[in-house]
């Protein structure tokens, strides 16, 4: 007799775990609360889930098979949240039970499995995750999904999930013809994120921006359906929030934010200088860039172009977020980080940010803008200034070293960490930055979430935005 191989739905409830440690309760939308649990062991940490459900061990036994096929018979969601009880005919009899509060912790594990992503959904609202993967099934069929997350160090650890066991489940005939976890998750990111994963086009990215995830999605033939979801950002990060973690020190960012707004003598020539942030993969790039966008003048327009959702602009400000769209396969043709790029110069930018330089079409499109009047900021994978300048001689730019000496700051990050900071010839980073500026960038370290505070800041010296030059705060 052959393994028993489970299908996604045996994967709803968590049994009860005792004696681990809580991250605490998260309630998905679908209005199910679920406590994160983990343990630290010699080989490492591992992850739990534990639904906190009055009548969880009867959900174990939800034929979620048969809501889905009366679904399919034209019961809408609109009926079934109207009328809960429906449920009741997809669950084993029991006696004892509270029949509305039933019906209505089944509606919520019902909705939680086909409209998000089932059990997992509660990791997707944690703040702390920083990367969820979702690697090939065992040969039984129990899912393998690995997590990465701040304060758990660099690694990726096991979260386990426990398939549910009742009586109705125990006699179900064994088969391997189910839809599998990862099929199942594959289903519900394509569906969710409306990017077609198929066999004519069997990978895909996109971005699902009620849970702020960007997932990698893969299924045959290029894999057997596996996924990889990257977290954004669930706050508005500013220079602040890195000086106070000690990404950065609070004179380097008042000299960057002067000299990349062009503000003389920081800027020798009072054009806006672009900023280049460098480093190896993780090291804090795209925070920065994002961090350096949320601290300039609330009313200096910025444009922030991105292919993946990683930009969170606060809102108290002028700016468009202009995202790219791949090829479906479906009729609808690319749209680049390039064109947007260029978009972006129609459109009343007067800084451009890039989420980070990929391609040859990327690194043209944003030295043409840089170089031709306007700021801006943006990232690039490269662990020294030499492989720097090589990787964008490679992208097709001429001469990097001219730019790099004459116009652009560099900003080389490890470890989430500014190690270095670079002028080109016509920037002066140790020039005496005006009181106001320091003033105004430690309140914010000490006042992470007063967003007010940088509206304050640039209004104490607004002149220079306006004249260019901080010699108008002397007179």
């Amino acid at each position: 007799m052959g393994l028993l191989m489970y299908s996604a739905f045996d994967f709803k409830v968590n049994k009860a775990i005792t004696g681990l440690n809580t991250l605490g309760t998260f309630k998905t939308p679908s209005g199910v609360a679920t406590e994160l649990l983990y343990i630290e062991q010699p080989e490492g940490v591992k992850f739990y889930l534990r639904d906190i459900l009055k009548y969880g061990k009867v959900l174990e036994c939800l034929d979620v098979q048969r809501v889905i096929d009366w679904i399919g018979r034209g019961l809408t969601w609109g009926r079934l949240e109207a009328n809960p009880k429906r449920l009741l005919g997809a669950l084993p009899r029991v006696k004892g039970v509270e029949v509305g509060d039933l019906a209505r912790e089944a509606l919520g594990v019902v909705k939680r499995l086909l409209l998000e992503y089932g059990p997992i959904t509660p990791l997707l609202m944690w703040d702390d995750l920083e990367d969820l993967v979702v690697d090939e099934a065992d040969p039984d069929g129990r899912p393998r999904i690995f997590i990465r997350a701040r304060g758990f160090g660099d690694a990726y650890h096991q979260l386990v999930l426990f398939p549910d066991k009742c009586e109705v489940e125990e006699k179900r005939a064994r088969n391997e013809d189910g839809l599998g976890f990862n099929e199942y998750l594959l289903n519900r990111a394509s569906e969710r994120t409306r990017t077609p994963v198929t066999a004519y086009n069997p990978t895909g990215m996109a971005t699902d921006s009620e849970f702020r995830v960007r997932i990698s999605m893969n299924a045959q033939p290029v894999s057997r359906h596996i996924l990889a979801f990257r977290k954004h950002p669930g706050i508005y990060w500013h220079l602040g929030h890195l000086i106070a973690g000690g990404s950065i020190s609070l004179e380097d960012s008042a000299g960057l934010l002067l000299a990349s707004l062009g503000i003389r003598p920081f800027s020798t020539d009072g054009e806006p200088r672009p900023i280049l942030v460098y480093g190896p993969m993780g090291s804090g790039k795209t925070t920065m860039t994002n961090a350096i966008l949320n601290t300039y003048p609330p009313w200096v327009r910025v444009v922030a172009v991105q292919d993946v959702d990683e930009f969170r602009i606060l809102p108290d400000r002028t700016f468009a977020l202009l995202n790219t769209r791949a090829s479906t396969g479906l009729g609808a043709r690319p749209i680049t980080k390039a064109q947007l790029i260029a978009n972006a110069l129609r459109t009343g930018a007067q800084y451009i940010f890039v989420n980070e330089i990929l391609n040859p079409g990327d690194a043209r499109a944003w030295i043409r803008a840089v170089t031709s009047g306007h700021g801006g900021v943006t990232n690039i994978h490269a662990g020294s200034l030499e492989e720097l300048l090589d990787r964008l001689e490679r992208l097709g730019i001429r001469n990097p070293e001219r730019l790099i000496r004459d116009y652009i700051i560099t900003v080389k990050m490890i470890g989430k960490r500014v190690v270095e900071v670079k002028p080109p010839s016509r920037a002066s980073l140790d020039s005496q930055v005006p009181v106001q500026v320091l003033d105004g960038l430690k309140r914010l370290s000490e006042n992470p979430s007063d967003y007010t505070i940088i509206r304050v800041l640039w209004s104490s010296v607004r002149c220079i935005v306006e004249s260019g030059s901080i010699e108008c705060l002397s007179n």
